[in-house]
């Protein structure tokens, strides 16, 4: 009964303060939410496919991934042009509508602010991390493009703090590494093939496999993806319709790799 969305607001408050106020903050988060639920208030609107704990669930992943990502991209203490154009993408990849890029600012705009405390939505996003395992890699690669977004020193200053945030979530700092090398490769794929086509090394690079693997060791690596990146799978976990949208956008990208791969190599 909106327990994602108590934790979120308790802790978004109850950070600035004492340890000792936060069993306080987080009972009145949770009063709170069961307000919302009875007022029937559109945070917490039940739908027929969806809980009511699974759309509490859906609202902190959504404000926990613009939020995030405004933490990371002033992280070196500056947000770039080309952050801003990182941000812009998800945006895009999301398909949100006037509304829905207004509110994904405002929420970047409350992660940037040298007050937010990023323990409000990692601490919440943490207690349910195990059981969402494949989204969890999704909001992470999400995440990951605000840390490489500018190609500089600002990478090295952002790594620290999402190497940080993904062991927080449960994943190793190996984990957390790859998913930033895939994050980039699969960038430099999403350029190639809006220019022209996506260029051989490009597409090996966005499987993750060397340009001398088996077709065996090539087929693994793209079910791999497939199934990482798969709506159905992540919709079973709670997926926002946005993230379903930019998981798809990422499969795309994974059959095209696959494809200029195997027609190169004649089959």
């Amino acid at each position: 009964m909106a327990k994602w969305l108590a934790l979120f607001v308790g802790g978004l408050i109850g950070n600035t303060i004492n340890t000792a106020a936060l069993v306080l903050l987080a009972l009145a988060g949770y009063l709170f939410g069961v307000w919302l639920e009875r007022r029937s208030d559109p945070l917490l609107r039940h739908r027929k496919y969806l809980s009511k704990d699974q759309e509490a669930f859906q609202h902190l992943l959504h404000y926990s991934t613009f939020m995030m990502m405004g933490y990371l991209a002033k992280a070196d203490g500056r947000v770039s042009e080309q952050e801003i154009a990182a941000a812009e993408q998800v945006f895009d990849s999301f398909q949100l509508d006037a509304n829905g890029r207004k509110d994904a600012i405002r929420l970047f705009n409350a992660g940037k602010h040298p007050q937010f405390q990023l323990d409000s939505i990692l601490l919440p996003l943490a207690s349910v991390s195990r059981r969402h395992r494949a989204l969890m890699k999704v909001f992470l690669e999400i995440q990951a493009r605000m840390v490489i977004a500018d190609g500089g020193r600002g990478d090295q200053i952002r790594r620290r703090p999402f190497i940080m945030i993904a062991q927080r979530l449960g994943f190793s700092e190996q984990m957390a590494s790859r998913i930033l090398r895939r994050v980039s490769a699969r960038a430099q794929a999403r350029a190639a093939s809006k220019q022209s086509v996506m260029t051989i090394s490009d597409a090996y690079a966005m499987l993750e496999v060397r340009e001398q693997c088996s077709a065996q060791e090539l087929k693994r690596a793209y079910r791999k993806a497939m199934s990482e990146h798969h709506p159905d799978k992540l919709m079973s976990e709670g997926a926002t319709e946005q993230m379903i949208q930019a998981a798809t956008e990422q499969t795309q990208l994974i059959q095209e790799a696959y494809q200029i791969i195997q027609e190169a190599r004649g089959r």
